[in-house]
């Protein structure tokens, strides 16, 4: 840019060099810029489909133990095989009975135990909640959900 020599002789404007960087520059930096948004806008979907599984995994996992809620205080010694006769066929839970050893090292058995670990598939993270034989006999009291 030009400068004034005193305040009683004319200015002049930018140059045209002057003009056509500051262009080609701002060119350049809308070109990153747009790339940028474009790249973001295109995943930005992954985030919502990611919140929205999560919450149906919750959901269905609220209710299975809603289920085994009122199963147990019904009657203590059949919830857990209720429970998987109800949900075991769903594709997206896997349940199976555990138990625990002295380390705190979770096993698989094979038969009916009085642990059941179920687990809720989710994109991605899996929710997993362990529900036990806790009532021995209906005269205990309720389980309270």
């Amino acid at each position: 840019m030009k400068r004034c020599k005193s305040i009683f002789t004319a200015c002049s404007g930018f140059s045209l060099v002057e003009v056509i960087a500051t262009i080609i520059l701002m060119g350049i930096l809308a070109a990153f810029f747009v790339h940028f948004m474009g790249t973001a806008v295109d995943y930005s979907w992954e985030g919502v489909e990611l919140v929205a599984g999560e919450a149906e995994a919750e959901g269905k996992l609220e209710e299975i133990i809603a289920y085994f809620t009122s199963k147990i205080n019904q009657d203590p010694d059949s919830a857990l095989s209720l429970t998987i006769s109800e949900f075991g066929s769903d594709t997206s839970i896997s349940m199976s009975y555990i138990e625990f050893d002295a380390g705190g090292t979770a096993t698989v058995v094979g038969g009916p135990g009085t642990t059941l670990r179920v687990t809720v598939q989710a994109p991605g993270n899996d929710l997993t909640t362990i529900l036990t034989k806790s009532r021995s006999s209906s005269s205990e009291p309720t389980v309270n959900y």
